[in-house]
């Protein structure tokens, strides 16, 4: 059956989040009805707003209430204007979705603050969450760290990491030393993990391993047949069971 729903952002609004390193821009859109809270929706390596992944996540958001942030972060090869994705780095990434929380604070700073993210998304908003104590954070198929990625690859075969030398290989250097495992380990918030099944990227073991590192592990949700980036109705459903185990 046909998925026939809108991208959320159709309906956004896209603004220039001013941070303490330049304008950023950022995807905005409000449910229909009462506000519960802010959530920054954090993309991953060479992602996207509009993207169904991150689409799947952002909606769900709106269902239950909450207004949804969704910044293009640098060095992405799905946002041309975002620089090149050959300088991408997990440091630069997480740095740069940490200036737009602090936006965020500035425009709606009596609100709940939540934080979402997707692949090294997920990674950034560990080191944000610690950090920061949001009111939430969801990871959707996240990395504990750059070595687990590294790892799937190799498991995959060297074309698979000549692949990312490639065309990032910053990114590539910072793998062997890029880990959250400690800052999981600080979240003190809620916590939730949805991944696919069969994710190459990030193994079910990993991303197992990402929750059990959070001392407020809440919710721990595999998809059957999905992948790195889970979509559809079952999805759908998994995120909004973990929204309401985490109380968002």
């Amino acid at each position: 059956m046909t998925d026939a729903r809108e991208n959320w952002t159709r309906r956004a609004e896209r603004l220039l989040a001013k941070t303490a390193a330049g304008r950023i821009p950022v995807v905005i859109a409000a449910p229909s009805g009462a506000v519960s809270g802010t959530v920054l929706l954090v993309h991953g390596r060479n992602g996207a707003p509009a993207q169904p992944h991150i689409d799947e996540i952002a909606q769900v958001y709106l269902e239950r209430g909450w207004r949804v942030v969704a910044p293009e972060l640098p060095n992405s090869s799905a946002l041309p204007e975002s620089g090149p994705a050959s300088e991408l780095t997990f440091t630069r990434h997480t740095a740069a979705a940490g200036q737009v929380w602090d936006w965020v604070a500035q425009q709606w700073p009596d609100d709940r603050r939540g934080l979402a993210g997707h692949s090294i998304g997920g990674y950034a908003v560990a080191h944000l969450g610690a950090r920061l104590q949001p009111d939430h954070l969801l990871a959707v198929s996240p990395p504990m760290s750059g070595m687990v990625l590294l790892s799937a690859r190799r498991a995959m075969g060297p074309n698979a990491v000549a692949e990312v030398e490639r065309e990032a290989p910053l990114y590539r250097a910072e793998m062997e030393s890029a880990d959250a495992s400690g800052a999981i380990g600080r979240v003190t918030a809620p916590l939730a993990v949805v991944t696919g099944a069969d994710d190459g990227l990030v193994p079910l073991k990993d991303a197992r391993a990402y929750f059990a590192a959070a001392p407020n592990g809440r919710f721990f949700g595999s998809l059957p047949g999905q992948h790195h980036c889970p979509v559809g109705p079952a999805c759908r459903t998994m995120l909004a069971a973990a929204l309401e185990a985490m109380g968002a």
